[in-house]
């Protein structure tokens, strides 16, 4: 994933590259993740999360917010159906998780609790658990599959940039 929005596949043995995704992002990639071996996903700042096919070299779905938001990070669960991506706008008070179904594309979920941009995302390998990371000097901890969407907070003494 590159500053200029593209995506691109490189063979690791040869050195060269294969696919260029398209259409590429309108803004810089922020993340990269795999949710099967046959689907890649990208985050960026231009407020999306696609996802690529990697059989026909397609992307196949584009994941959006209600507002237009800088997507910092992203993370998908082991089933490789659930996809979450961390805010890192602060054109408002709250710098929110979105969770996503992949197979629908639509929104499951809305976290709220951060009060810094959301800088790491990472799922429990079990399922369910979600961590998250954030400039606000917190990592907190979402039980997915509870119908509250409470958390755990835990304070660093610095921001947190990576998990």
């Amino acid at each position: 994933g590159g500053e200029d929005g593209k995506v691109k596949l490189w063979n690791v043995d040869s050195g060269f590259g294969y696919v260029t995704f398209s259409p590429p992002h309108t803004a810089p990639v922020t993340g990269l993740a795999f949710a099967s071996q046959k689907v890649l996903l990208s985050a960026s700042l231009d407020g999306t999360i696609r996802a690529h096919d990697l059989v026909r070299y397609k992307q196949f779905r584009i994941l959006t917010t209600p507002t237009p938001t800088q997507i910092h990070c992203l993370a998908v669960d082991s089933s490789g159906e659930m996809v979450v991506g961390g805010t890192h706008d602060g054109s408002s008070s709250n710098f929110d998780i979105f969770v996503w179904s992949l197979q629908t594309g639509k929104i499951l979920d809305v976290l709220s609790g951060h009060t810094g941009p959301v800088a790491g995302l990472a799922f429990h390998p079990s399922g369910g658990i979600l961590a998250s990371a954030s400039w606000d000097e917190s990592v907190q901890l979402w039980d997915l599959y509870k119908r509250d969407s409470s958390n755990e907070k835990l304070a660093h003494t610095s921001p947190v940039v990576a998990l």
